[in-house]
């Protein structure tokens, strides 16, 4: 888990329990006990949020791999680097926040907290069968002859254990296969009792709450950072007795023993204290505070009343909407992290001698076989800062938007002195993209404006289309993120011309990134370096091939070692060489 998924997912659950809150405070004489209850189910879903597939749930079709056969791109790399005349970095270093250490240290916290609680709850549970095996089964055949009544008053058929213990000071029902329903050795000095702390126990059984018991203990656990979620799981259980509190006063017809049953509960709270143990069963007795709250309700004969089941469901809908629109919310967050594929022909290319990282990944387009080549898909649909790759769509924005015309590009040097000498000169688009000249583009994205900048790339579809960070260096870095899969299809877009663009400012911007012709085959591409705080930790080669044959797209990212992008190009002209495409 990120630094930022657990800040997300802290603010969603809190949020949360803030709303059920809000309404058991102020909208607390309009629901009914069950419904007050049933609200927090709407944060059980919310805690399990952050952990599910929601990347399903996106608006493209689900990520679906077919004719997965393993092609072998490659195999044997030579020791020699390529020489080119056109391989080069000229990157601009960036103060940024390395927020990889952050989500180590974030994600390593978080796994000790999740084990840490999840050895407590193992020890409690253990704890509690082995009070529970310990038990005598009951013989008295009163109690039994009662308790076999209160199953049948509620129609349940299943066998459920019944037992005493001189350890327990509260009846309790425990066990999520087998149930059992433990008593403490004196349980009660009348039938009357006897009744109401079976049905209480039984009415837990028969609405599950043993079961979803589990679920909320589960959600605690990997929410164990959060201490409005350890609040509130503590107010489910005050809600949950109250619901069931409600349940068993609808059995009791007699006002005077609904009394008695207040009694009862008074009885057993007087004669033990709330443990660790109460989280892991649905017990009788409460805390002080909560028995407080649990009598109000019991005395003021709210809790049958029927006419709150029509204003406690039009409550529960509305905030079924409210938590509804964090789903897309979070999944918007997911999506911005990473790309979803649709459905297409995709293999796996082994190109392991060459990318030997973790967090490299090549990608390879065919368009005459419409067939993909991945090399570690995980990282292929990672979305990363694209550095200078940007330039690419930074031109062709330009060029639409009317800043410049293709055979008018050229762009004066305002005399600042640069690091990079051929930086110091004045520019056209091919000199600009030929050395990566950031001022020509930086000036180029200042005359077109964010705002144009931002739909344009919305209707490119470029990655996270995220324009937020500052104007200069969005792209370096920042807030815009790309995946190497989506480079590739943006490049096949651009060649295609599927944005219907001007033919020739298309024609443009392809001849700004034309590398070299060899041997029939023609080599396009553009590098891009990212260097956070003087080191290089960002490199890529993207562009495409085209044979007499066939066109190929590419886009190599690598973010192991020295990540530059002249050895992202070295690598991908390694690939290319060895599968036979440009040579």
């Amino acid at each position: 888990m990120t630094f930022v998924q657990l800040l997300l997912a802290m603010t969603l659950a809190s949020v949360t329990v803030g709303i059920i809150l809000f309404i058991r405070r102020f909208l607390n004489s309009q629901l009914a006990p069950a419904w007050r209850y049933y609200l927090w189910f709407f944060l059980l879903g919310t805690l399990f949020l952050p952990f599910l597939p929601l990347k399903r749930l996106s608006m493209k079709q689900p990520t679906s791999f077919t004719n997965t056969d393993k092609s072998d791109v490659g195999s044997v790399a030579s020791s020699d680097t390529t020489e080119t005349g056109w391989i080069n970095d000229f990157g601009n270093s960036v103060t940024r926040i390395d927020g990889s250490s952050l989500d180590q240290l974030t994600s390593g916290l978080w796994i000790a907290g999740v084990a840490v609680s999840v050895s407590a709850v193992l020890f409690t549970q253990m704890k509690v069968m082995h009070l529970v095996n310990k038990a005598e089964v009951i013989k008295d055949e009163k109690v039994i002859e009662l308790f076999q009544k209160c199953k049948m008053e509620l129609n349940i058929r299943k066998q459920i254990n019944l037992k005493q213990s001189a350890d327990v000071s509260a009846p309790f029902i425990f066990g999520l296969f087998r149930a059992c329903v433990v008593l403490p050795i004196e349980s009660g000095s009348s039938s009357k009792e006897m009744k109401h702390i079976l049905l209480h126990e039984l009415h837990h059984y028969k609405s599950r709450h043993v079961h979803w018991n589990y679920l909320f203990l589960l959600g605690g656990i990997i929410h164990w950072f959060n201490p409005f979620v350890r609040y509130a799981l503590k107010e489910m259980r005050l809600d949950r007795e109250i619901a069931c509190d409600a349940a068993v006063l609808r059995c009791l017809t007699d006002e005077k023993e609904k009394t008695d049953y207040g009694r009862t509960i008074l009885h057993f709270a007087e004669k033990s204290r709330w443990s660790m143990v109460d989280q892991h069963t649905t017990s009788i007795r409460s805390t002080k505070q909560h028995l407080k709250k649990r009598l109000i309700h019991i005395m003021s004969g709210r809790l049958t009343a029927k006419r709150l089941h029509v204003k406690s469901l039009a409550i529960f809908t509305v905030l079924g909407l409210i938590v509804a629109f964090q789903v897309p919310a979070y999944a918007a967050v997911l999506t911005d992290e990473q790309y979803t594929i649709g459905r297409k022909n995709i293999a796996e290319a082994n190109v392991s001698t060459y990318l030997k990282g973790d967090n490299s990944s090549f990608v390879l387009y065919s368009m005459k076989q419409d067939k993909y080549y991945i090399h570690n898909k995980k990282q292929s649909i990672k979305r990363v800062s694209p550095n200078s790759t940007y330039k690419i769509y930074s031109a062709l924005t330009a060029l639409e938007a009317g800043v410049m015309k293709p055979v008018s590009t050229d762009m004066e040097w305002d005399g600042s002195n640069y690091e990079y000498e051929s930086w110091n000169a004045s520019q056209d688009l091919q000199s600009a993209m030929q050395y990566s000249v950031t001022w020509y583009f930086q000036n180029v994205d200042r005359q077109v404006g964010k705002q144009t900048i931002k739909r344009m790339l919305s209707e490119y579809h470029y990655g996270n289309e995220d324009v937020s960070g500052k104007m200069e260096d969005f792209w370096l870095e920042s807030t815009l993120k790309i995946s190497p899969f989506e480079q590739v299809e943006l490049l096949h877009n651009l060649y295609e011309n599927k944005f219907n663009a001007n033919s020739k400012n298309i024609e443009a911007v392809k001849a700004s990134i034309k590398l070299e012709r060899k041997d029939g085959a023609v080599l396009y591409g553009k590098t891009g370096t990212g260097i956070v705080n003087g080191k290089a930790a960002n490199g890529w080669f993207i562009g495409f091939v085209e044979t007499k044959m066939d066109t190929y797209f590419f886009a190599t990212n690598i973010r192991d070692g020295d990540a530059t992008g002249s050895k992202a190009a070295d690598i991908t002209l390694r690939i290319l060489n060895e599968k036979g495409i440009y040579q």
